[in-house]
């Protein structure tokens, strides 16, 4: 389900974000805090991304992500870099051990830590992560004057039960 549902997100971001010219993809928006939905989708791919490098390296760090920003101001590089990411992890069905490095001192001097974590539980933190930025994505979005497709996006799965059970 993990795997399903990873890919089912990042289906629904290349969807949205197609809808996009390139332009719009890279416009400052105010309401983002002169980021741009580029940006957004920059971060999250990025997240996949060091996380497939584990496969083989054991190790993920977030922080030492690459910051393409050919990501975030080529439309079409980031289409096809979701098509990439889709296939790989649709590939792997075995979980494996990892460990996780990160840094949170804001000072100069480092504090590093390591923790033991799987590759499927990396793939959750990966889908709740996409999940937040999919929702500023959208309030992006409607600022372009784009109109939502799918009220779900940028809706995490627990919220979307929840309604459907309320609404019974």
């Amino acid at each position: 389900m993990i795997i399903e549902t990873t890919c089912h997100n990042l289906t629904k971001l290349k969807e949205r974000i197609a809808a996009l010219s390139e332009e719009e993809y890279a416009r400052p928006l105010e309401v983002l805090n002169q980021s741009t939905i580029g940006m957004h989708v920059r971060h999250v791919l990025e997240f996949y991304e060091c996380l497939l490098e584990s496969k083989s390296s054991k190790v993920v760090n977030y922080d030492l992500r690459k910051r393409d920003i050919t990501l975030e101001m080529q439309l079409d590089a980031c289409l096809k870099t979701i098509e990439k990411i889709v296939d790989v992890i649709s590939e792997e069905k075995d979980d494996f051990s990892i460990v996780l490095e990160a840094d949170y001192c804001e000072t100069e001097v480092a504090a590093p830590i390591s923790l033991p974590t799987t590759y499927f539980r990396e793939l959750l933190y990966n889908i709740e992560h996409g999940v937040h930025h999919m929702a500023i994505i959208k309030i992006g979005m409607r600022a372009l004057g784009k109109p939502e497709t799918d009220e779900n996006f940028g809706v995490a799965a627990s919220t979307i039960r929840n309604k459907k059970i309320c609404a019974q």
